[in-house]
């Protein structure tokens, strides 16, 4: 819990003061989580590689069905898929060691956040191939003006759905 300072806001609240200061936190987060994609491909990809490389081979068995050239190479590339599935997770552990004291007060914010994201949406049983949902989960959402324009496509995609059609065309 927060423990609440004489202007009766909370600590997590001075540290991310602003809605911008938040996106800012938010888009530094994503870096983090976009660097760590490379080297999380390549260094399982070259432990796993090395390995298979220093094996020694009978060309007359097989290994699951497969020759043993095509199993290390179906192992090499499905090792750099995982570390490539690990990237992002890599990347906010990074980023959480790097920005300690922002941690509570950015889950906080993040809470806060896609409440507001899952309140405001527009229902995904208004879906269909003429109206899609357009960012169901806000996740490109960097900016309080673009926060805004999410709202106002996710009210424009309600409209369509429920009243169909563009309201713009019928005047």
């Amino acid at each position: 819990m927060a423990t609440t300072t004489t202007s009766g806001k909370s600590d997590n609240e001075t540290l991310i003061p602003t809605w911008d200061a938040y996106f800012e936190l938010r888009s530094k987060r994503r870096k983090y989580e976009i660097v760590s994609y490379f080297p999380s491909t390549v260094v399982p990809m070259i432990g796993t590689g090395a390995y298979f490389m220093q094996l020694v081979i009978d060309p007359f068995s097989t290994f699951m069905g497969l020759d043993p050239l095509m199993a290390a190479g179906v192992a090499t590339i499905g090792a750099g898929f995982c570390g490539y599935l690990m990237g992002p997770v890599l990347g906010d552990v990074g980023f959480k060691c790097m920005n300690r004291k922002y941690v509570a007060a950015m889950d906080e914010r993040d809470k806060a956040f896609y409440e507001h994201v899952k309140r405001n949406r527009s229902s995904a049983r208004l879906n269909s191939i003429r109206n899609p949902v357009p960012d169901y989960y806000g996740e490109k959402i960097n900016s309080v003006a673009e926060y805004r324009s999410w709202l106002r496509k996710q009210r424009e995609h309600y409209r369509k759905g429920v009243f169909g059609g563009n309201l713009d065309e019928t005047a």
